[in-house]
């Protein structure tokens, strides 16, 4: 409902219409109002469950369960719905919850093989700033505009792989940047870059894997990397 051509399409529409929206109420269908999930038929309103219980990140996967529970509330309960949103952890290597321990959380986005996926990750984690590893095959595309992103929104990074000092250095010529505020490791060891990182993470911090390039400097591909940041992750004590 928060697209403009939405109604458009609705008013051509033979079937019975529900709504999803993150900014307003809607007649029929799902809404989130103050970071609550409500079910709304014919205005008539009951809440379903906090959005932040999502256990997947991002506004992005707040919008996919509402529209899921808007087309299918019908042949849906609310506790099952809940169900699945505080346990469904995302598919494979895309911001992938692989673990909690001691309070961090650890996520796969291995997929992230360009500075646009790994913005649009980083993004997702709108109330904390996360601990990033980054870093790999070289493909020569620019990061100056991740490195204003990870400026804004990372804790502290941890660069591995062909890229480490392409990456680091958008990020230094950044305005704003404070290294203070925004340490940087260059660590070539992969394994030993996951670890540091994780030693590195207290209580209520999120690190994540999210390279914004291919995996071919030391892997076969993003599976293989990301299965390998899952075997440390797990192997963490």
């Amino acid at each position: 409902a928060d697209d403009p051509h939405t109604e458009t399409f609705a008013a051509g529409a033979k079937s019975k219409i529900s709504y999803f929206s993150l900014k307003h109420s809607v007649k029929s269908g799902c809404f989130c109002a103050e970071e609550l999930i409500y079910s709304a038929k014919n205005y008539e309103v009951h809440e379903i469950m906090p959005a932040a219980a999502i256990l997947i990140p991002g506004l992005h996967n707040v919008e996919n369960y509402m529209a899921a529970y808007a087309a299918c509330s019908e042949y849906i309960t609310d506790s099952a719905f809940r169900k699945v949103a505080k346990s469904f952890a995302g598919v494979p290597h895309r911001i992938e919850l692989i673990r909690e321990k001691d309070g961090v959380k650890f996520y796969n986005d291995s997929i992230a093989s360009s500075p646009t996926r790994t913005i649009a990750g980083l993004r997702c984690f709108t109330k904390v700033k996360p601990i990033l590893i980054a870093g790999g095959h070289d493909k020569h595309i620019p990061f100056e505009d991740l490195g204003t992103e990870i400026v804004q929104r990372v804790k502290a990074l941890y660069l591995t792989g062909e890229t480490a000092q392409r990456i680091k250095t958008p990020v230094l010529n950044t305005p704003g940047y404070n290294r203070l505020t925004l340490p940087i490791y260059i660590i070539d060891d992969f394994k030993q870059a996951v670890i540091a990182a994780a030693e590195a993470a207290t209580e209520d911090d999120v690190v994540i894997l999210s390279p914004a390039c291919s995996s071919f400097d030391k892997f076969k591909n993003f599976m293989e990397r990301g299965n390998t940041f899952r075997e440390i992750v797990l192997g963490l004590e």
